[in-house]
């Protein structure tokens, strides 16, 4: 079980200043029942997609977790902070995902980030996160794509705001590929999910 990091850019997941003369920033870093575009697990040597189930998080979750709000998931640029449900982040969960709000601190790195959301030059919402096996469940679908439901995260570590969330979350990128296949024999199984990615390697969604 290692820390993941997931991100999506979807419009009502985007990072958003609530109007023009406020600091407040909103946006959503998880967001549930969506596909992810495909995604490499290193350890396991195999593709697949991923859905976060609706009640992964609830809001109980967020009342007994310190999760930071960072820039680009740098623990160094912090912009806010909710620590067992207070604090200068505000986190929520409904029907469409966990939600978050902060107003931009009054530091460089919360008036850089301020103006880059303005710009549109920050547009992806991230979070990184823990799940135990059992809460994951993996599916082969019937297009042969392997499907990964996660059903409940152990733990939220930040949300974060990030200037290129295609290459948050994933491991490989096509450009990359083949530089996976050059360590260790694979099993069969990682062969055909191989074969299946070069038809698959490209934005589904997030």
């Amino acid at each position: 079980m290692s820390k993941e990091i997931r991100s999506f850019s979807e419009e009502r997941a985007m990072p958003q200043v609530v109007d023009t003369e406020s600091r407040t920033i909103e946006g959503y870093a998880v967001v549930f029942e969506k596909e992810s575009r495909v995604l490499f697990d290193k350890s396991k040597k195999r593709f697949f997609v991923e859905v976060i189930k609706r009640g992964a998080v609830t809001n109980e979750d967020l009342k007994g977790w310190d999760i930071k709000a960072l820039a680009e998931h740098d623990s160094s640029r912090l912009l806010a902070r909710s620590v067992n449900g207070k604090g200068s982040l505000t986190l929520s969960v409904d029907d469409y995902g966990v939600k978050y709000r902060f107003e931009a601190p009054h530091t460089a790195d919360g008036d850089t980030v301020l103006e880059l959301v303005k710009r549109g030059d920050l547009f992806g919402s991230s979070f990184a996160y823990i799940a135990l096996d059992r809460n994951i469940k993996y599916e082969r679908k019937a297009d042969g794509t392997l499907h990964r439901e996660v059903a409940k995260i152990l733990r939220m570590f930040d949300i974060s705001i990030v200037s290129d969330p295609a290459f948050f979350g994933t491991d490989v990128q096509a450009r990359s590929l083949e530089s996976y296949f050059e360590d260790e024999a694979p099993d069969e199984n990682f062969k055909r999910d191989k074969e299946e990615l070069q038809s698959l390697i490209k934005p589904i969604i997030v």
